[in-house]
């Protein structure tokens, strides 16, 4: 989207895969796919009802708000030493922990009255989600090759879509027609059905793969960043603006909803429709990715959700509340993916798993402070300034986007760049191993 990114274009090497042998995306079907979206579904369960749930415990908006982002500061917390961790002990394993704590973390929650224990626990669920996104990520980083990495995050993101589009939907039928500590009980039980896909399907990287990175060894997570600082400096400011729109978002949705007068499962019916809208992205955004370049989506998603997020207190009934909420699920969606495809393209080959620690952690100090500035912000002024307030961050992360962020398409090994104006953003197989470049 910048002046260079237009001018690349992806090549293939001789060899098609970039050196990853027999890769190919159908093999991530049960391994990731599949996992990602029975968890995704139970963590969507959770967005139409997380507000109500916790004001009923007597609360203000401004708890409400710190509430919500129980989850993220957790992850934000431990998403470094789960990088760590990963290198350790490998994909597979971390992956089987953080899914079995989030199940019984949410299990405990559902007979939770106490918001301080409720804040513990979300605290907790946070170390479990930062395991299972930095495991998952640090394995896309590990075997798929750059030229194939937009279609692959972009159909992951798209399937975390689908399941946040049936996640508040049942989320909000559970809340109304049992009880708000039901949706807990359902995501427990989602848990743990991500659990045996698991064990049934995930193996690690394995063979020659996983012993040569063994025998490397991690390089400490103050190297990685000292030596991939460009990078991390650059991308982040993407990732921590996006993240921030995206969960400030994900928290006002539902309170203009209450505003409004919305019942939990209209809500729900609203914010489904508007992940519907989401998930039906992936496809297009993922091809425009690996075609002409990371930022040729990242920008206009950003402009969209501004736009949406800065309408939204204009709205005054469901269906001009339905509308806006679905063209911020357009916005979203044009970003289907893209933070991830950045962060596993700078990411170097030998120390991905600290790498994407570190990465995953610029991106959660965004998404934590989301909710938490957006609730003061609506104690203090009004919700609807608020919803502007997210929306000057998104025209902000636009510009940041096209001016800032590396176009990092054809970085990788394995994928040669054509020039043929000149660019600059040619990468030899040895550059690409070090985003700093």
């Amino acid at each position: 989207m910048s002046s260079s990114s237009h001018n690349t274009r992806p090549v293939r090497s001789s060899g098609g895969s970039g050196g990853h042998g027999g890769f190919g995306r159908s093999s991530l079907l049960w391994t990731l796919y599949v996992p990602s979206f029975l968890l995704q579904v139970g963590v969507g369960m959770l967005i139409p009802v997380l507000p109500s749930f916790i004001e009923e415990m007597g609360v203000g908006v401004g708890l409400i708000g710190l509430g919500v982002s129980g989850v993220l500061i957790g992850t934000m917390i431990f998403d470094v030493p789960s990088g760590l961790l990963v290198g350790r002990f490998g994909h597979k394993q971390t992956m089987l922990w953080g899914t079995i704590s989030l199940g019984v973390l949410a299990l405990v929650t559902a007979f939770t009255t106490s918001f301080p224990a409720f804040m513990v626990l979300r605290l907790l669920a946070g170390t479990s989600m930062a395991l299972w996104s930095i495991s998952r990520m640090a394995y896309v980083s590990d075997t798929v090759p750059s030229a194939s990495r937009g279609k692959t995050l972009a159909t992951f993101g798209g399937v975390q879509r689908i399941g946040a589009f049936a996640g508040p939907v049942i989320g909000g039928v559970i809340g109304a027609q049992i009880s708000l500590e039901a949706v807990f009980i359902a995501q427990a039980l989602m848990s743990a059905a991500t659990v045996l896909m698991l064990i049934g399907f995930t193996e690690e990287i394995g063979g020659d793969r996983a012993d040569q990175i063994r025998r490397q060894g991690r390089s400490p997570v103050l190297r990685t960043i000292a030596d991939n600082g460009a990078g991390l400096a650059r991308g982040g400011t993407a990732m921590v603006s996006l993240q921030f729109v995206r969960r400030g978002r994900e928290l006002v949705l539902p309170l203009w909803g209450t505003h409004l007068g919305l019942e939990v499962d209209q809500i729900g019916y609203v914010i489904g429709a508007a992940a519907a809208v989401d998930m039906a992205m992936f496809a297009p955004v993922g091809y425009v990715m690996d075609r002409y370049g990371r930022k040729w989506m990242s920008v206009p998603s950003f402009l969209v959700l501004g736009m949406g997020m800065a309408l939204l207190p204009l709205t005054g009934n469901i269906w001009t509340f339905s509308a806006i909420a679905v063209l911020t699920g357009f916005g979203n969606g044009l970003s289907s993916g893209a933070m991830m495809t950045l962060g596993a393209d700078l990411a170097p080959r030998q120390r991905a798993s600290e790498f994407i620690g570190v990465w995953r952690l610029i991106g959660d100090i965004g998404g934590a402070s989301g909710p938490i500035l957006v609730g003061q912000m609506a104690n203090v002024v009004t919700l609807g300034w608020s919803s502007v307030f997210i929306a000057a961050f998104g025209f902000l992360g636009a510009s940041g986007v096209y001016f800032i962020v590396p176009e990092t398409l054809g970085r990788d090994e394995g994928v040669e760049t054509a020039e043929p104006h000149g660019s600059t953003n040619a990468s030899t197989s040895s550059e690409a191993s070090d985003p700093g470049n």
